[in-house]
């Protein structure tokens, strides 16, 4: 077999291998972190957030997906204005913000959360500053699209910047990430 040939025979399972490398490389997970968050509890909140920004310091690419009543989880407050009567009746009965998350057990009626932020106090920070430093750290925040039309959100009662979108845009991000969470 001449030189020639044989470089041509090499180029092209060159080629090829490029090419199968490429593929797979696509489906190859990246250093990404992608959290769902569906619970408004207090305390899942909590570790939402602890994930979300240990990852961040680990040096990953986290995306926070809101949806149903994760979304009170980050709420600027409780907005009633322009909205119809079943939404208004939503609003009302969900959390306002953040600060007024029930922890999922142990809640004692209304002192569950004082509870919690009392034995809290020196040993973690607040949930309002996890949020913020997430913010600072440059998590991404998605609100789900579909969430905002059932729960009579609009899309700017968030506190953090919020793309709002479906679950196919959180899809794109879970499915390269290494790590995915379901709170």
């Amino acid at each position: 077999m001449s030189t020639a040939v044989e470089q041509n025979i090499k180029d092209l399972v060159k080629t090829e291998v490029d090419s199968q490398l490429a593929e797979i490389k696509k489906h190859l997970p990246e250093d990404k972190v992608s959290i769902i968050v569906f619970s408004g509890d207090f305390d899942k909140a909590m570790a939402a957030f602890m994930m979300a920004n240990g990852a961040v310091a680990m040096g990953m690419e986290v995306t926070m997906f809101f949806t149903f009543w994760g979304c009170s989880v980050i709420k600027k407050g409780r907005r009633l204005k322009g909205k119809g009567f079943f939404h208004k009746m939503i609003n009302i009965m969900l959390p306002a913000t953040s600060k007024s998350l029930k922890p999922s057990q142990m809640a004692f009626g209304p002192i569950g959360r004082k509870l919690f932020n009392h034995m809290m106090k020196g040993k973690m920070q607040p949930l309002e500053e996890m949020i913020e430093m997430a913010v600072d750290l440059d998590v991404k925040f998605q609100v789900c699209a579909p969430s905002l039309e059932v729960m009579g959100f609009d899309a700017d009662e968030w506190l953090v910047p919020a793309n709002i979108c479906g679950v196919a845009a959180m899809y794109d991000i879970a499915l390269r990430a290494k790590v995915a969470y379901f709170i």
